[in-house]
């Protein structure tokens, strides 16, 4: 995997990490370097170079009307208070100390996005964070950091590569009882711990009242996972992401106050309660890879400068003409790259087909039917899955190889033809009544080219050896005691009188005995007919 470097002004110690991870954050892009003294620690410059990612929120203080706001660190009992005071939010302010947008989490400086409190009802309790990278990448951790408020209490974090569906990389709640009663899910007790690449998990972990002000959140996606020495396929898909999601659903309040909130409506509560509670957000950052599959040494912001025959923004699909076996990422331990599908220097793009690699159809590179590679497009009158065949009309010599160029040659009267043939060269497979290497004379027992109609004259019934020459009949030669007629049909065959049978009627029929010139008798089975016939002679 290649290695990019977003992160803020600040420097960021992440033992986590390993050397060739990126650090992702919505705004800067600085030279990434390690600190050879210190492996874990990922050191950075920060250049003024500005990533086009977005970020989105559907609630802001101060928007549309102006609030009033307070720090519960400011007003808990027992705590030493340093200037207390309610400040206010203006989302339409000169002021910039009392503008809070979403823009303030991924700008690199100690300013913070901030919702509206729940003073201005429940739902506020439900807010939605999107940010979108602009591109597919493998995210590796998130880290939040909140900034004047304690950090969510009930929450989702989400993914999605098409900002439409979104899947849940990792649920947060306040308590261990509620990973159950709201998510589903079995909690981890302590820090995250993952059995397999796509569990998603659900903590209490980050979810605690302390502390009030500047807390953090770290979600790591692929370490500690079974795949994280040597990226499976799985693990993969479970990290990439180009939108990632924040479902807020619950604002995480004192125990003191937790009664009251829940029973009553907020409106209806001493504002100097209600006014306290909101989320704050003046961080986040996002590490990770570019997705480049395992197939760049390097990535740019733009597109992955693949290798491999990959190609595509992130190294997702083979080249054109690079389709013998199916993409796969590439892994530590195999490089996957893309083979070139073997079209005889007659096409320039082909497509995996997986019947055609079960039927072992296809032809590879080195000369053996292995893989699932379909030529598209063949060039210069040729077909087939390799471009290995000639196109209807034309043939290729039997002394030149499939890979030569411009060797087709066109035969003559094709409209004659019905398919090609290359064995023996240039044999034209002709329609019913046409022969001749190139289909330009009549079959035999066909007259009149190019029609070539069939020639009426019976071969049996004449004495001709040519059905296309003058018919010159056979005599019938019929019998006249046995038969009907001195007639025959086309194929010599005599009309007969009863009892009698043969094709020029010369034989009594089964049955029947004694043929003389009046016909045939009966045969009746009596003792006389045992008499004069032995058994030699029965029927």
């Amino acid at each position: 995997f290649c290695q990019v470097s977003f992160l803020h002004y600040k420097q960021l110690r992440v033992s986590i990490l390993p050397a060739n991870l990126i650090i992702l954050s919505a705004t800067y892009l600085p030279a990434c370097t390690v600190n050879t003294d210190h492996p874990d620690q990922l050191s950075a410059r920060y250049p003024t170079f500005y990533l086009n990612a977005v970020i989105s929120s559907n609630a802001t203080c101060g928007d549309p009307e102006p609030e009033v706001y307070c720090k519960l660190v400011e007003h808990v009992p027992g705590r030493p208070i340093k200037n207390p005071h309610c400040a206010r939010c203006d989302a339409n302010s000169v002021l910039p100390q009392e503008r809070h947008p979403i823009t303030n989490a991924i700008d690199g400086t100690n300013h913070w996005w901030q919702s509206p409190s729940i003073k201005n009802g429940r739902q506020f309790h439900w807010i939605t964070i999107t940010l979108d990278l602009k591109q597919i990448f493998q995210v590796a951790y998130i880290i939040i950091k909140a900034a004047n408020s304690p950090r969510p209490g009930n929450w989702i974090l989400e993914r999605s590569l098409d900002g439409l569906t979104f899947d849940p990389w990792q649920y947060y709640a306040i308590t261990d009882s509620e990973c159950l009663s709201r998510y589903n899910v079995t909690p981890k007790l302590g820090p995250p711990t993952y059995k397999n690449d796509t569990e998603v998990i659900c903590t209490s972990y980050y979810s605690r009242i302390n502390p009030l002000e500047d807390g953090e959140i770290h979600t790591s996606l692929i370490n500690g996972r079974p795949g994280a020495d040597d990226l499976t396929s799985e693990l993969l898909n479970f990290t990439s992401a180009r939108y990632i999601r924040l479902k807020l659903q619950r604002i995480r309040t004192l125990n003191a106050d937790l009664m009251t909130l829940s029973a009553r409506d907020p409106r209806d509560i001493d504002p100097i309660v209600t006014r306290r509670y909101y989320y704050s957000i003046k961080d986040i950052s996002v590490g990770g890879m570019c997705i480049c599959y395992g197939h760049a040494q390097s990535c740019p912001l733009d597109p992955c400068l693949c290798e491999h025959n990959t190609c595509g923004e992130s190294c997702n699909q083979c080249c054109p003409g690079y389709h013998q076996q199916p993409w796969q990422p590439g892994t530590i331990s195999a490089g996957n790259t893309c083979e070139k599908c073997n079209c005889h220097n007659k096409a320039t793009d082909c497509f995996y087909n997986q019947t055609v690699a079960d039927l072992r159809l296809s032809l590879n590179i080195q000369g053996v039917r292995q893989g699932g590679g379909v030529c598209i497009a063949c060039q210069q009158n040729t077909a087939g899955i390799n471009c290995e065949t000639c196109t209807d009309g034309y043939y290729r010599p039997a002394e030149v190889h499939t890979s030569t160029a411009n060797i087709q040659r066109q035969r003559a009267l094709t409209e004659h033809a019905c398919v090609c043939s290359d064995v023996p060269a240039g044999q034209c497979v002709c329609k019913t009544g046409f022969a001749g290497l190139r289909c330009d004379r009549c079959a035999f027992g066909y007259r009149d080219f190019p029609q070539c109609v069939r020639c009426e004259c019976s071969l049996p019934g004449s004495i001709n050896t040519d059905p296309c020459s003058p018919c010159i009949c056979k005599a019938c030669g019929c019998n006249q005691s046995g038969s009907l007629t001195e007639s025959c049909d086309e194929m010599g065959r005599c009309q007969c009188e009863e009892g009698i049978a043969g094709d020029k009627c010369n034989r009594c029929s089964r049955g029947y005995y004694g043929f003389l010139s009046n016909g045939c008798t009966v045969i009746s089975l009596t003792s006389d007919w045992l008499i004069h016939f032995p058994p030699s002679m029965h029927l």
